[in-house]
């Protein structure tokens, strides 16, 4: 797989588009070779075909949809073992999963949580766009509603799961959940925030790249 950045420290490498479950899959491969100590932390970035995820804890009420209307719109429903409640990933959307044992890093889940979301909002400011916290609401807002959002799987002291930035996707499919378990949240992309249109790859360099230097900077290399 082709390595996003050769930069030392944190490994980095871009899947393409991956289906959801094959992707559940692989990271879960890569936690626990890197809590075994057989890799250092990795930050995978991935785009998905359309799938409306579900966290452990996520009712299945929070799909306000019947099958039957998205499977005529070739949209997946996986149950899966990350925090957080329902979300959607699809084509335009830039999903970022780092592999990072946190505690060799010196971070708990809640100052981690904080560190994704410098990323996202330092990625948006190289776009002119402003990205903002809810306390107590993991994610980033841009002025048009919820961006970025945040879902995690700790074990071993090693993160997976991660991250996912609307770029250019169809926001409509938000319309199926009850996003994040908040009823009638907005949602926007990067292309609807900022003036141009900015390109997928180098919306995931840019993130990626901002999501290695704090991990690096964390372990001081």
């Amino acid at each position: 797989m082709p390595a996003i950045t050769t930069k030392p420290g944190t490994g980095a490498q871009r899947w393409g588009r991956v289906a959801y479950r094959q992707a559940l899959a692989r990271q879960e491969e890569l936690r626990g070779r890197r809590a075994r100590g057989e890799i250092g932390d990795l930050v995978i970035v991935v785009e998905h075909p359309a799938t409306i995820t579900l966290g452990r804890h996520a009712p299945e009420a929070d799909v306000v949809v019947d099958d039957k209307i998205l499977a005529s719109k070739g949209v997946e429903i996986v149950r899966t073992d990350r925090g957080g409640r329902a979300t959607f990933h699809g084509p335009g959307q830039v999903v970022v999963y780092p592999i990072v044992a946190i505690g060799e890093l010196g971070l708990g889940v809640k100052s981690w949580i904080e560190l994704l979301e410098e990323a996202v909002i330092a990625t948006l400011a190289e776009f002119e766009v402003e990205g903002v916290r809810h306390e107590g609401n993991p994610g980033v807002w841009a002025p048009g509603g919820k961006i970025a959002s945040v879902g995690l799987r700790i074990v071993d002291g090693v993160s997976s799961h991660g991250l996912a930035l609307n770029v250019n996707l169809d926001v409509g499919a938000f319309d199926y959940i009850v996003t994040c378990g908040i009823p009638d949240e907005a949602v926007t992309t990067l292309a609807a925030e900022c003036a141009a249109d900015p390109a997928t790859e180098t919306v995931e360099s840019r993130l990626s790249g901002n999501l290695i230097d704090r991990i690096d900077a964390r372990r001081g290399t």
